[in-house]
């Protein structure tokens, strides 16, 4: 059984990538252009500022913040004082990047639109650009919809990534050395005007939580495609679900990423508010 959603903390513009890490929320807020850290308690710092709009997030082996450039396709290394210690131009292998997740070898994987959405240019296939330690970059998957919210399982053999205007997730094996294979269908949702998955986390179980902007709503998902859970935001903060993940004392916080907003305002310059909200779940 499920709690009751609870605001934060709110006051943001429009936050993406989730994160927890030895004990706080870290996320970006895509519009102001920052990235923060957050208490449970719901207090907050910002640890970056960027004149790029960052997105996903992620860290190095030996624990350095990497940070995906939203409008320069690029990822950023930084130092634990701030000062950016490395930036990757990533233009001429992905067209605007967006979220990302690390695994634990130091093994980036950058998800990207793929075409210009903002300028209502037609869906193209793209793929899921992995960066390695070294600075070596190379692509997997193929006919990519939209790439989005991306997640490693605990286990580290298995990626999910979310196709948003394909209206599924996908799974794809990850071998020892960091490459993808066997990409396969880990649910296909229904309805094309509301089942666009954005962000997602990975329980203990296997199950994937994904936040559905358009349908207002976190899903808790099975591989098949079996919606086992149901969330809708706390009221008052705006419906429109980013971005999600599982932390707190004992992992069974989901913290959720919450706008008030819609395709058409974050088309004019990210006209959007947001708030970070939270409700504890079952599995952990």
């Amino acid at each position: 059984m499920n709690g009751v959603p609870r605001i934060l903390a709110s006051g943001f513009g429009y936050l993406e990538a989730a994160r927890w890490r030895d004990g706080g929320l870290y996320f970006s807020d895509v519009k102001e252009r920052k990235v923060f850290r957050m208490a449970s308690d719901g207090s907050y710092a910002v640890v970056l500022e960027l004149p790029q709009r960052p997105s996903g997030l992620g860290w190095t082996t030996d624990g350095d913040l990497l940070v995906v450039g939203m409008e320069d396709n690029s990822l950023k290394r930084v130092g634990a004082g701030g000062d950016i210690r490395a930036s990757l131009d990533l233009s001429g292998h992905a067209i605007h990047t967006n979220d990302m997740t690390v695994d634990a070898r130091g093994n980036a994987y950058v998800t990207q639109f793929g075409y210009d959405l903002f300028e209502h240019a037609p869906p193209e296939p793209s793929d899921i650009v992995r960066i390695d330690e070294a600075g070596n970059v190379a692509h997997f998957g193929g006919g990519l919809v939209f790439p989005n919210g991306i997640v490693i399982a605990p286990d580290g053999k298995t990626l999910v990534v979310a196709e948003s205007f394909s209206h599924r997730l996908t799974a794809f094996d990850v071998a020892p050395d960091g490459g993808l294979s066997n990409q396969r269908l880990f649910a296909q949702f229904g309805d094309p005007e509301r089942d666009i998955p954005d962000g997602i986390c990975m329980d203990s179980a296997g199950a994937v939580w994904a936040a559905m902007p358009f349908a207002g709503e976190f899903r808790r998902v099975l591989d098949g495609g079996t919606v086992t859970d149901r969330i809708t935001p706390a009221p008052g903060a705006g419906t429109y679900c980013v971005d999600c993940i599982l932390g707190g004392k004992d992992g069974r916080t989901l913290f959720m990423l919450v706008a008030d907003t819609d395709v058409e305002r974050l088309g004019n310059d990210w006209d959007s508010s947001a708030s970070v909200q939270a409700v504890e779940v079952a599995i952990p």
